[in-house]
């Protein structure tokens, strides 16, 4: 739920992981529900998704293409061009 969105371009993450190592709640039962804890520990795990100097991918695309035996030399060579 918090890597769904990144922070970046609200993508989905590949490659991260959340270690929760200590955590204190309030004494109090009415303080300690969804409504307070959620939002708190998103906005934890935003900030440090963007102190690890996060960084965009180049997006995968999985396709199926169809096309005539004398086009496929001509599809191989844009699918092997470099982007940039």
């Amino acid at each position: 739920w918090a890597s769904k969105d990144g922070p970046l371009a609200e993508e989905n993450m590949r490659g991260i992981a959340f270690e929760i190592e200590d955590v204190v709640l309030h004494a109090d039962a009415i303080h300690r529900g969804g409504g307070q804890i959620i939002p708190t520990s998103r906005r934890v795990m935003y900030a440090a998704q963007l102190t690890a100097e996060p960084r965009l991918c180049e997006p995968v695309y999985l396709v199926e293409i169809q096309c005539p035996e004398n086009a496929i030399g001509g599809v191989y060579s844009v699918l092997n061009q470099e982007s940039g």
